[in-house]
C-alpha cells in the first residue's frame, strides 16, 4: 500500500474575515488537506470602520476577528492562526510582516484573483490556488453579509453571530408582565432569552428568606445576571431578549437598603442593548411571594423612578409599553421585527394587525407607545 504524501509543506490562507463565514471555512478546510501546516492569516481591513458604518453595523476590529477565527479552528492542530495589522492591499508592507512570521511559504490559498495578482509580485516562486472564485460551492460573500446580516444569518459561523444579534431588554417594576412577555417573544422569534436571576436568588442562596439578603448579595445577582445574558447572546437566533438587567438590580438594592451598591456599576452598560421596552404598571398586580409593592400609587411612582434611572444612565431607544397583555405582545413583536429589519418606520398610524394601529409619541428621552383599534 502506497502512503500518500501531502503536496505542500507550508501554506497560507489570508483574508480580512469581515465577517468570518461558511465560505471562508469551506476554503480553509480544503486548503488544510493539501499541506502539512496551514497558516490562516487574519488581516486588517483598509477603512474597515467606514465600511461597517456605511452598513450600519458594529465595527469588527482585528482582535475580534482574530478571536472568531481562533475559536472556530482551535481543534485543528495543523492549522495555525496569525494576524497582520495592515491590509493585503498594502502588499509590500503586508508581505514583509508575513515573511517575518512565515519565512518559507510553498503555496498561497486565496479567494479572489485580485489577491493573487498583488501577492505574486512579492512571492513569485509560490504556488497560488484560487478557491471557488465564482462561489459555486458556498454562495456567499462578506459584502452580502454586511449588507444584510439577518438575511444571511445561516452563513455566519457560531462565533460570529453574537456580534450581530440584536439585544432587547425588558424592564419594569413588580408584576408588570415583563417576565411572561420576555418568554413569549423568545418563543415567537425562536431564540434565546435571559431570565431575571434575582427572582430565584433567595431560594438558591438564602434558604428562601429575603430578610437574609445583604448589599453584597446584589453584586452576586448582577454577576449571575450578566452570565445568563452572555449565554443567551451566544445562543441567539438573530435577536435575543433579556428579562431585566443590572440597573434593575441596583434599583432593588436601593429599595432594600436605601442606597446603591457602587460595585454594581461595572455591570451596567447601556450600549449593550439595542432596544429597551419598559412596562407600565397598568396591569393587575399579582403577588407571588417575592413582591411587596402592590399599592397602585406606589407602583406608578416607582415606574417613573425606574424610567428616569434608565434615561439618566444613558440608555437609548427606549419604548414605554402599556395596555393589556395582548396589546403589549403585539407592540413588542412589531418593534422587535423592525429592529431586525433595521429600517425606519413612521411614528403614527402603523397598522400592526387586522384590528390594531400603533402610535408612537416621542417624549424626548424615550418613546411612549399607544394602541388604537381600527
Amino acid at each position: 500500500m502506497t502512503v500518500v504524501t501531502l503536496k505542500y509543506k507550508t501554506g497560507v490562507f489570508p483574508s480580512k474575515f469581515l465577517p468570518f463565514h461558511r465560505g471562508h471555512m469551506n476554503a480553509i478546510l480544503k486548503a488544510s488537506t493539501q499541506c502539512e501546516t496551514l497558516y490562516v492569516c487574519v488581516c486588517e481591513g483598509r477603512d474597515y470602520d467606514k465600511v461597517c458604518e456605511t452598513n450600519n453595523i458594529k465595527p469588527m476590529p482585528l482582535a475580534l476577528r482574530l478571536r472568531w477565527v481562533c475559536q472556530e479552528l482551535e481543534d485543528f492542530a495543523h492549522i495555525k492562526v496569525i494576524s497582520i495589522d495592515c491590509a493585503p492591499e498594502d502588499s509590500e508592507l503586508w508581505s514583509c510582516q508575513l515573511h517575518e512570521i512565515v519565512p518559507d511559504i510553498d503555496v498561497m490559498f486565496v479567494g479572489e484573483v485580485s489577491y493573487k495578482d498583488e501577492f505574486i509580485r512579492h512571492y513569485p516562486d509560490v504556488d497560488y490556488i484560487v478557491y471557488d472564485p465564482d462561489r459555486l460551492e458556498v454562495d456567499i460573500s462578506a459584502t452580502e453579509i454586511r449588507d444584510n446580516p439577518y438575511k444571511h444569518w445561516d452563513f455566519m459561523l457560531g462565533s460570529v453571530r453574537p456580534h450581530f444579534a440584536k439585544k432587547v431588554l425588558l424592564v419594569g417594576t413588580e408584576s408588570c408582565g415583563k417576565s411572561s412577555l420576555t418568554k413569549m417573544l423568545a418563543k415567537i422569534f425562536h431564540t434565546s432569552w435571559a431570565r431575571e436571576e434575582g427572582r430565584y436568588y433567595a431560594d438558591k442562596y438564602l434558604g428562601g428568606n429575603w430578610d437574609c439578603i445583604t448589599k453584597e448579595d446584589f453584586f452576586r445577582i448582577a454577576y449571575e445576571q450578566r452570565q445568563i445574558e452572555d449565554d443567551a447572546i451566544r445562543n441567539a437566533n438573530k435577536i435575543t431578549f433579556f428579562d431585566t438587567d443590572s440597573l434593575i438590580t441596583q434599583y432593588y438594592c436601593e429599595q432594600f437598603f436605601g442606597e446603591f451598591n457602587d460595585d454594581l456599576y461595572v455591570f451596567i452598560d447601556p450600549s449593550r442593548y439595542d432596544m429597551v421596552l419598559i412596562m407600565k404598571p397598568d396591569v393587575k398586580w399579582v403577588g407571588d411571594g417575592t413582591r411587596f409593592l402592590g399599592e397602585q400609587k406606589m407602583r406608578e411612582k416607582l415606574h417613573k423612578k425606574v424610567l428616569q434611572m434608565y434615561i439618566d444612565r444613558g440608555y437609548t431607544n427606549i419604548y414605554e409599553l402599556g395596555g393589556n397583555y395582548e396589546e403589549r405582545l403585539e407592540v413588542a413583536k412589531y418593534l422587535s421585527k423592525r429592529l431586525i429589519l433595521a429600517t425606519p418606520f413612521e411614528e403614527s398610524n402603523i397598522i400592526i394587525n387586522d384590528t390594531m394601529m400603533l402610535n408612537i409619541v416621542n417624549m424626548g428621552d424615550y418613546n411612549s407607545v399607544r394602541i388604537d383599534y381600527i
